[in-house]
Parts: structure tokens; sequence; C-alpha cells
């Protein structure tokens, strides 16, 4: 009985000794990364995107915005992002759509976007090669002059807007995974891809389908660490939407627009700690 009990006592110490040294290698593994990705940031950026209907109609237009968001790698692996942004600019060009212009609100519905990104990641390489897998959640904003058009009902001819706004929106989420390489302890550059379902929460009246879609987006982006914890970023991307339903399914339907590709990047400056 004294056997095993020592028996016991001596492997369940070799079993906290191995978790201790494998807890030591993997914060070894992940220090380097958690000097760049443990950051506040704030951003401007710009994008420019096409649109078209059912029609072969088309129509391009540029937004500018504001981000911000805070990061965190823990020693254990675990991960997580939380992204915000804020449109403060949109303009519509280049455009066969006589109607294009008129429109109060553009075409483009990212008008106020709130993300969450949760994974784990995993050393390939130590210090060098960090590969992180993903779940994304999100509540995005569907805002623009068609989501509003869905929304009115028709009375003695004359059109009123039935539309409450705060339901304009998408619920976002999907799966991505994230490589970042450290080129060394001043440059990291990573690849972020994506793929995500954003559905429709406006509920349009009878005259159109929600406009649910798919979406994947591929991002490449630097982070310079600049002089102690002040952190400059360097973010591209670009966005291909697939409508989930067919919008000729509804009357009204194939002369709405509705984001086919957009490419964009922003800059940002963040504090790491």
């Amino acid at each position: 009985m004294r056997k095993i009990s020592l028996y016991l006592i001596s492997l369940i110490i070799c079993q906290i000794s191995n978790a201790q040294d494998l807890s030591i290698f993997q914060t070894s593994s992940l220090a380097a990364f958690q000097k760049f990705d443990n950051e506040y940031y704030l951003g401007y950026g710009l994008s420019y995107g096409n649109l078209k209907n059912m029609y072969g109609q088309n129509s391009n237009f540029g937004t500018t915005y504001i981000a911000l968001g805070v990061e965190r790698l823990f020693a254990i692996g675990l991960w997580g992002r939380v992204d915000a942004s804020l449109m403060t600019g949109y303009s519509n060009f280049n455009s066969s759509d006589p109607n294009a212009f008129a429109t109060p609100l553009g075409l483009d519905p990212s008008i106020a976007n709130f993300n969450l990104k949760l994974g784990y990641g995993f050393s390939l390489i130590p210090a060098t090669l960090l590969i992180t897998p993903y779940a994304l959640v999100g509540r995005n904003t569907n805002l623009t002059a068609n989501t509003l058009n869905n929304n009115q009902s028709i009375n003695n001819g004359i059109a009123y807007s039935d539309a409450n706004v705060t339901q304009d929106y998408f619920l976002t989420s999907g799966l991505g995974g994230r490589l970042e390489y450290l080129i060394n302890n001043t440059i990291e550059l990573y690849y972020d891809q994506n793929a995500l379902y954003n559905s429709d929460r406006s509920n349009p009246n009878s005259s159109y389908n929600p406009v649910s879609n798919y979406q994947m987006t591929s991002t490449i982006g630097a982070k310079f660490n600049l002089w102690k914890q002040l952190q400059l970023g360097v973010t591209s991307f670009y966005t291909y939407t697939q409508l989930a339903n067919s919008s000729s399914t509804r009357a009204n339907q194939p002369f709405q627009f509705y984001p086919q590709h957009q490419i964009g990047g922003y800059m940002s400056l963040g504090l790491s700690y």
C-alpha cells in the first residue's frame, strides 16, 4: 500500500512538473508575439467597392472610416480581438444608375460595425511563426437607402417609412485563421482569412427578400514597434460578397444594388501593454 501511495505521489509530481515545463515553453514561445498582439489601437481608413443589380447596372462607391479596437494574446495561447468601425464619408461615382447619386445613405451598408474574434494560437516556429484559428461573431449595420425603401408601405399612393432602423443590421458569424510572422523585435507581418455569413435582421416588407449574404475577406498587414509602447499598423483587405438568396424572386428586388467586391485599408496607431 505504501509503495502504491509513493508511486501515485511521484506520478502526480511528474505530471505537475511536465505541465509547468509546458507552460514555461509556451510562454517563452509566445512572448515575442505578445509584444505585438497586446495592444489598443485607433485607425483611419478608406475603401473602394463595386455594386450591381440584376439588370447588370453597376455603381462604384468610396468610403472613409475610423476604426478602433483592442487585441490580446494570453500566455496560454488564447487570443482575442475586438474591432469597431464607423463610416465618416461616402460617395457614389461612375454609376450607370441615375438614381444612385440621390440615395441619402449610399449603397454600402457598413456604416457601423462591431466584431469579436476568439481563437487559440499555435507556435509553429517559436518566436517566429504563429497560426491562430478563430471564430467570429458580430453586429454590423445594414442601414442603406435601399433598406429604408424596403420598409416603406404605400397608402393612397403615398409612401410611408415604417422602418425601425434599430433592426437594420446583420448578425455575423464565421470562421477564420491568422498567420503571424516575426521578422525581428520591431516588425511583424500577418495574413488573416475568414469566411462569414451575414444574417439580415431588417425584416423587409413582402416586396423584397432579406439580403443575407456570404462574405470572404482576405487581410494582409504589418505592425511596427516604433518606440517603447507606441505601435504603427498598416492593413489592406479584399472582400467578396455573394447574396444568399436570388434577388429576382421579388418584384422590386432586381432594381436594387448590392456589394460585390471591395478593397481598402487603414493605418493605425496603437499602445502595447
